[in-house]
């Protein structure tokens, strides 16, 4: 009885001082407000809007005015700082077991914009992913990126490496490629985001699963 109090004990602990570390699996659906997500420049929360999402759920915005952008920029328009989503996504992805990232991303440009994804060490660097398919205009569109050194979508590590990268990502950022036709131009537009997600390898799932069900029976048993 004792050796299950003290692992229960320990269990507890451990999840208590991991509480605002890597979550994994975790999805952000802004139920709970902006959770520290901010616009293009951190000035400001995003705004939430409680219905309308891809689901018909909470998401948020940020505007973005594409003047000073020149054709093939490529700005950051949505930011996870440092704290968003109570640090849920930061921590060591690889030991974490993170595999892959999904996010439903809306605009209305107007045109069809290609979105990038940018997981960033604490404080620097970063790691760009692109998704390959444009995103239209008006439309909920899911984006995923596989979290792998040997992925396709990763077109820069920055001043760094995947391992130096991913075993202490402290932010996440969103953020499209300036198409030539709205290069300098001067009006606001829309950018909303939904749901952004990490996820394990299927067998780690299974694993957590399993922990979970041990402390239960602790402390029932107790």
């Amino acid at each position: 009885m004792r050796t299950s109090l003290v692992l229960a004990a320990a269990l507890l602990a451990a999840a208590s001082s991991s509480a605002m570390a890597l979550v994994n699996p975790f999805t952000e659906d802004f139920t709970a407000g902006a959770s520290g997500w901010t616009t293009f420049n951190n000035a400001a929360p995003l705004t939430v809007s409680l219905t309308g999402g891809p689901d018909n759920s909470s998401f948020v915005s940020g505007a973005f005015n594409f003047s000073g952008q020149a054709a093939g920029a490529t700005p950051v328009i949505i930011r996870g700082q440092e704290g968003a989503s109570g640090d849920a996504f930061a921590g060591d992805w690889i030991t974490g077991g993170v595999t892959q990232l999904s996010v439903f991303v809306r605009h209305d440009a107007g045109v069809p914009l290609t979105f990038f994804a940018r997981p960033s060490a604490s404080p620097a660097p970063g790691a760009v992913a692109i998704a390959f398919a444009p995103v239209p205009s008006g439309v909920w569109t899911l984006l995923t990126f596989a979290i792998s050194p040997d992925s396709p979508q990763f077109v820069s590590f920055e001043n760094g490496d995947y391992n130096s990268i991913f075993s202490n990502i402290g932010r996440l950022q969103f953020g499209v490629s300036v198409p030539a036709s709205l290069a300098g131009v001067d009006q606001n537009f829309t950018f909303d985001v939904d749901k952004v997600m990490i996820v394990p390898a299927p067998g780690c799932v299974a694993v957590a699963g399993v922990g979970g069900l041990g402390l239960v029976s602790l402390r029932r048993r107790r």
